[in-house]
C-alpha cells in the first residue's frame, strides 16, 4: 500500500510541476507584434474609431484583447451613436464566448473566454437602451431560448412597434392570443396588473399591445396614455414609443408632428440616438405594409 502512495504522490508531484511550468510560459499573442504596435498606436487618441478599429482588428486574429477594445468603444465620450455598435458586439460576444471574425487556415478559434449569458443581456441591455434596434431583437432571441417568455414578449413588442411587424422568429401573435375560453392570456393579465401598479416598463408593454391590437383589441388612444405614463417618469422607450404613434398618426390616433417631436427629444436627451429627428423622421414614413 505504501508504495503503491509513494507512486500516486510522485505522479501528482509531476503534475503540479508540469501545470506550474505551463502556468508560468507566455504563448506567444495570438495578433502579430507588429499589428499589434500599429493599431495601439492609432487608438492612442481616444477615438471611437481608434478603439473600434483595434477591436475588430485583434478579433479578426481572434484575440481575447479584443473584448478591451470593445469595451473602450463603448465608452468612448462625448457619446455618440457608433457607441451601440460596440456595446451590441459584447453582447455578441459574450452570448456564445466566441470571437467570430477570425479567417483563414492559420487562425483558430479564441478559447480564452466563456459564454456569459448575464454579461451578454447587460451589453445588449445597454445598446437597446441607447436605441439599437438589433439589440432589441437579439433580446428577445436570448430571453425566449433561456425560456423567459414574459422578457421576450418585452422585447419583441418593441422591436415589433420600431419594425412595424413582428421579426419572423418571434411568434408574437400567437404567444399572447387569447385561451380558447376567451379569456386573456396570462402575460398580458400579467403586464396590466404590473401596469396598473405604475411599472414604466409593463405600461410600454401594454401600450404596445393596444397599439398592434395584439393580445387586446386594438386601441391607438389606450396605447398612447400607457406610454405617456411611462413616459413621464422617464422611460425612454414610453418617450420615444409616443413620439412614433403621434408621429405616425395610426390606430385611431390623429397626426400630431410638434407633439411628437416633444417626445423625441425627451428621448434624444437620454441618449436614445433612433429619436435623433434624422432617424424619427424616417421611421414616422409609411411603410410598404402596416398594422392600419
Amino acid at each position: 500500500m505504501i508504495p503503491r502512495i509513494g507512486r500516486i504522490a510522485s505522479r501528482l508531484a509531476g503534475m503540479a510541476l508540469a501545470l506550474s511550468l505551463i502556468a508560468c510560459s507566455s504563448a506567444p499573442p495570438r495578433t502579430p507584434a507588429s499589428i499589434v504596435q500599429s493599431i495601439e498606436t492609432k487608438a492612442a487618441d481616444g477615438s471611437f474609431e481608434g478603439a473600434w478599429d483595434a477591436a475588430r482588428t485583434f478579433e479578426t486574429f481572434n484575440d481575447p484583447r479584443a473584448v478591451t477594445w470593445y469595451e473602450r468603444a463603448a465608452a468612448v465620450t462625448p457619446w455618440s451613436v457608433h457607441n451601440t455598435q460596440a456595446e451590441e458586439a459584447l453582447g455578441r460576444i459574450w452570448t456564445h464566448g466566441e470571437l467570430l471574425h477570425g479567417t483563414g487556415p492559420n487562425i483558430v478559434q479564441a478559447t480564452a473566454l466563456r459564454a456569459s449569458p448575464r454579461k451578454a443581456e447587460r451589453w445588449y441591455r445597454t445598446a437597446a437602451g441607447h436605441g439599437n434596434p438589433m439589440a432589441m431583437l437579439m433580446l428577445a432571441k436570448v430571453h425566449r431560448e433561456h425560456g423567459d417568455a414574459a422578457s421576450a414578449l418585452r422585447w419583441d413588442l418593441r422591436a415589433t412597434i420600431y419594425f412595424h411587424m413582428p421579426s419572423e422568429s418571434s411568434r408574437l401573435p400567437q404567444a399572447i392570443a387569447a385561451q380558447a375560453d376567451g379569456t386573456l392570456h396570462p402575460l398580458v393579465v400579467d403586464i396590466q396588473r404590473r401596469a396598473q401598479r405604475g411599472d414604466a416598463d409593463a405600461q410600454v408593454d401594454l401600450g404596445a399591445m393596444y397599439e398592434l391590437g395584439m393580445g387586446l383589441p386594438r386601441d391607438g388612444v389606450d396605447a398612447l396614455r400607457w406610454y405617456r405614463l411611462a413616459a413621464d417618469q422617464g422611460n425612454v422607450y414610453g418617450q420615444y414609443f409616443s413620439g412614433l404613434l403621434l408621429g405616425r398618426g395610426r390606430a385611431g390616433v390623429r397626426r400630431d408632428l410638434d407633439a411628437a417631436a416633444g417626445w423625441f427629444a425627451k428621448a434624444h436627451a437620454q441618449t436614445f440616438y433612433l429619436a435623433g429627428e434624422p432617424y424619427w423622421r424616417e421611421r414616422i414614413k409609411a411603410p410598404f405594409w402596416t398594422f392600419d
